[in-house]
């Protein structure tokens, strides 16, 4: 769970490291918010009962969901490598 939200926070950091310049600071605010949502709804797809749920939606919802999640949280990180390089 720690690491969960070191990369939920890589894009706040992020966000803030680039404060002044507003098209990456909106781009990381962007990415923080896409990436929250997706993790939300990841959790409430691993909690919710799957049979409610045909079983051919919950998996390409799922795989659809995380892969966002991913995406996501590899921009984020990317998004923090670009600000400390941009600082520096």
């Amino acid at each position: 769970m720690i690491f969960v939200l070191a990369v939920l926070a890589a894009p706040i950091v992020a966000a803030a490291l680039f404060w002044g310049s507003w098209a990456w600071t909106a781009a990381s605010i962007i990415v923080a918010v896409v990436e929250f949502a997706a993790f939300r709804r990841s959790q409430r797809f691993s909690a919710r009962m799957w049979r409610s749920i045909p079983v051919g939606h919950r998996h390409r919802r799922e795989r659809a969901t995380e892969t966002t999640y991913v995406v996501a949280a590899l921009a984020g990180v990317v998004l923090l490598a670009v600000a400390i390089a941009h600082r520096a």
